[in-house]
């Protein structure tokens, strides 16, 4: 009966193979002195040999322990091949399950390398297994990561999810693909084009559903590389073209999205003659500000851009000529007047908060703001003197007339949301909002009840209601909503399918989250290959040996 192993012995990496000779401390490292005992065979014609040719030394390195490094000393030997055949005269032996050929490092110790530049990346990695006495350059991280994997278990996908990821957004994107059963990626492609789709659907024909955004690509990729498959229209991209639409619609009605100005106290004072606050005349007028020049700028533009389309130019041939986004250029188009820009919405300062306690000591008449600043400050305020004087400086009498507020104006975009908002998710300020914007633009009712029935028809059993939609949709008056709808009809089958099953593509995009951290922790500048080795499951790339 064999005698059971000590403990250092058995923490070998191959304990069959390798025997524990003494263990040396140095300075900052351990030493493990080990000798190998087994049968050599020739890597080429696998013969075993006992003529040994010569011994060597292999220095690798392995788990460190107790906070210090360790290093493998193995003496392995060299054989002379008797095969006559064989073209190899003289190898080294192999250890298998301890290192590779040629290799510095045990392959446990690679494999805990490659398991944290996966997890941390290249530099983050290196500086990781630094505190844990593993020192290895981050190039070498990088390179383990990309090594190649064991087999991966075939698992049939029955159920497949399928999305667009920017390289470079605007310009390159690639696929993601995502098995929905397992909730995790099975593949990644460089490109979007349906060609690479359909060549990857012919290598898995077990796919039976292809859950997808409404990308032609994908639908036509879907068709050609698996035609008996089911293909599903993402109910959240469907929702995301009916806002799209809705905004293409008010972006015709623009100038009716504005909303009156709140009535507000009268002014306190108007100027008198002799007032010497009220400007002068003769007073020089002010240089214009950096804003109004940009505005400036952008009205010029937009004021070419009118001439260009009222001669007959195209939208692509303007975009070339002014060096504009062709995007930009269709709404501008759509939108009939210069485009205002939105001022920034900024929020309410601190102050505000004690606007009912600084009015009540302004009407007791104390008209100063650092002990108005000092009392607030008792109450709570953390904020500075000038925000407060900045504050009441408007309820000072400066003989100045008070100028009206300029109304409000709401963009497109914010106009789309309100009316495609499902209704239990309004909030009182939201339909307080679109109450005040059907008094100047009642057309977005008859668009609110569109985008409901929408929802409903998203939202119910089957997929007649959706057919009943579409139909009707076809025959409205807003032209956007009718090429929504005939656009609908075109994959009429994937929309009911939307309807009709529960898949979707929530779990495709919560994986490109996931790419999006990985690409942007390594800076975006990993090649495909590395972030494909990153964004797939882990699988070791071999067995390795027991860790101390």
């Amino acid at each position: 009966m064999a005698s059971a192993l000590s403990h250092s012995q058995a923490l070998l990496p191959n304990p069959d193979i390798l025997a524990l000779d003494r263990i040396e401390r140095g300075a900052d490292r351990f030493r493990l002195m080990v000798r190998v005992a087994q049968e050599a065979a020739c890597p080429l014609c696998d013969q075993t040999s006992r003529s040994m040719h010569s011994c060597y030394c292999r220095h690798l390195q392995d788990f460190p322990w107790q906070g210090a490094a360790v290093e493998l000393w193995a003496f392995a030997r060299r054989f002379h091949c008797r095969n006559a055949a064989c073209p190899r005269k003289v190898f080294c032996e192999r250890l298998p399950r301890v290192a590779r050929a040629y290799a510095r490092q045990t392959e446990r110790a690679s494999e805990l390398v490659r398991l944290i530049g996966y997890v941390a990346g290249g530099l983050p990695g290196q500086r990781l297994l630094a505190r844990l006495s593993l020192a290895v350059s981050d190039d070498t991280v990088l390179r383990r990561v990309r090594q190649q994997t064991m087999p991966q278990p075939s698992v049939p996908i029955h159920h497949l999810g399928v999305d667009d990821w920017a390289w470079r957004k605007g310009q390159d994107y690639g696929t993601i693909l995502v098995d929905l059963d397992l909730h995790r990626v099975v593949d990644l492609l460089p490109d979007r084009a349906a060609e690479s789709f359909s060549a990857w659907l012919q290598q898995h024909p077990e796919v039976l559903t292809i859950a997808r955004d409404r990308c032609g690509l994908y639908a036509e990729g879907a068709a050609l590389g698996a035609p008996h498959s089911q293909q599903i229209a993402d109910r959240f991209h469907l929702i995301l073209n009916l806002s799209a639409t809705m905004e293409r619609v008010l972006e015709e009605r623009s100038r009716q999205l504005v909303l009156p100005p709140v009535e507000g106290p009268a002014a306190i004072a108007q100027p008198t003659p002799g007032d010497l606050s009220v400007d002068s005349p003769s007073r020089a007028p002010l240089p214009p500000t950096p804003s109004q020049l940009r505005r400036q700028r952008r009205l010029e533009r937009y004021q070419q851009l009118v001439t260009l389309c009222r001669a007959g130019q195209s939208q692509a041939a303007i975009s070339r000529a002014l060096g504009m986004e062709r995007k930009t250029v269709r709404r501008w188009v759509r939108r009939g007047e210069f485009p205002e820009r939105k001022p920034p919405h900024r929020r309410p300062p601190k102050v505000n908060d004690f606007a009912d306690y600084l009015q009540q000591r302004w009407n007791e008449g104390c008209h100063n703001a650092s002990r108005l600043h000092q009392e607030i400050r008792e109450k709570g305020y953390p904020g500075k003197r000038a925000m407060v004087a900045r504050f009441v400086a408007t309820w000072r009498k400066t003989g100045k007339a008070s100028s009206p507020k300029a109304p409000e104006r709401i963009s497109p975009k914010h106009a789309a949301i309100l009316v495609t908002r499902a209704a239990d998710r309004m909030s009182e300020d939201q339909q307080h909002l679109f109450d005040r914007l059907s008094l100047q633009c009642p057309e977005i009712v008859n668009l609110r009840l569109m985008a409901l029935g929408f929802r409903a028809a998203l939202a119910a059993e089957n997929s007649d209601s959706m057919r009943r939609w579409v139909e009707g949709a076809k025959r409205c008056e807003y032209g956007a909503v009718v090429r929504f709808a005939y656009g609908l009809q075109k994959d009429i089958s994937a929309v009911s399918a939307a309807v009709d099953t529960s898949w979707s593509t929530g779990q495709v995009e919560g994986q490109i989250n996931r790419l999006k951290t990985i690409k942007r922790q390594m800076y975006g500048r990993a090649d495909f290959a590395l972030l494909r080795a990153r964004v797939l499951p882990y699988w070791p790339a071999l067995a390795a040996g027991p860790a101390p």
